[in-house]
């Protein structure tokens, strides 16, 4: 990128020049698209056609060459790819501790898998929410989940996904939950996407005062915006409608790159039980900030 930076501000300075874009320009335009940065890409660009007008097209037409050279290449890696191939993923840690009038540790961990290939698509999660004040703990939620999507055409799939959960201070000693169900995507751009989720789910929970066993219905919606390259706003909302009661789990993040791979995520985490333990209240929140490694 600092190579890019050093020519930019030269090829600014030269005025819209009327003539064929030159070969210097037109490779460094390939290699910035060749890179996989989109922000560089789109900067080296944007000045190759502010100072070649003419050549706009020419430039156009190169962009989409190697985008769609990049794309079968893509495909035909997935179409041979194995199991344990392709998978990428993050991971998030924060805490604090805090001594004086009071002894409280806050740890927040997460953990995300995502594979995507031609016709199936991975995702496994994992998250941990533990405060510990005086001796006792305020705050207890753990959480896992493994969902896969089988795609048919470019809005359609459907979906299974197997979950667990345990919110002790909440009343909740372990809850598991298997669905299927079908999903449509309703905004699918490259910065901005949208799938909607409906389909019959088992629950199988053990409160502090009760089990129960159901069957339930289950409806998600998960929403993902790359408001800049570098900051993205995710919205991931699971409600399930079980007999008379009902539980939603709703989380808003915004996670914004610091350098590299290195992220920073700030969150807010909402749990709703219609039906809780006596004593308890129907929702819990959680907001929580860490930092985050893609890998």
């Amino acid at each position: 990128m600092k190579g890019y930076l050093a020519i930019l501000p030269l090829v600014l300075a030269t005025p819209a020049l009327a003539e064929p874009m030159t070969p210097s320009v037109k490779a460094m335009v390939e290699k910035a698209v060749r890179s996989g940065d989109k922000a560089k890409a789109d900067a080296v660009v944007g000045v190759a056609k502010e100072t070649y007008p003419d050549s706009a097209g020419e430039i156009d037409a190169l962009v989409a060459s190697i985008q769609a050279e990049q794309e079968a290449a893509r495909q035909e890696q997935m179409a041979h790819a194995g199991f344990f191939d392709n998978w990428k993923g993050s991971g998030e840690l924060g805490g604090s501790k805090a001594t004086g009038n009071s002894d409280t540790v806050t740890v927040a961990a997460g953990l995300t898998l995502n594979k995507e290939g031609r016709v199936w698509r991975h995702a496994i999660t994992a998250l941990a929410d533990l405060q510990r004040s005086d001796g006792d703990n305020t705050q207890e939620r753990y959480a896992a989940g493994y969902k896969i999507d089988r795609k048919f055409g470019e809005r359609f799939y459907l979906f299974g996904t197997f979950g667990w959960e345990r919110n002790r201070v909440a009343g909740l000693k372990s809850r598991f939950t298997e669905a299927l169900g079908l999903g449509y995507t309703v905004i699918n751009q490259p910065n901005l996407t949208w799938n909607l989720e409906g389909g019959p789910a088992l629950r199988q929970a053990k409160f502090v005062d009760r089990d129960e066993n159901g069957v339930a219905f289950r409806a998600a919606s998960d929403f993902a915006w790359s408001i800049t390259p570098t900051t993205k706003l995710t919205q991931l909302t699971t409600g399930f409608i079980e007999g008379g009661s009902s539980s939603i789990l709703s989380t808003t993040a915004v996670t914004a790159q610091l350098i590299g791979a290195l992220s920073a995520r700030l969150s807010f985490n909402v749990q709703y039980e219609s039906d809780p333990p006596a004593g308890d209240k129907h929702t819990d929140t959680i907001t929580r900030a860490t930092l985050v490694y893609d890998f």
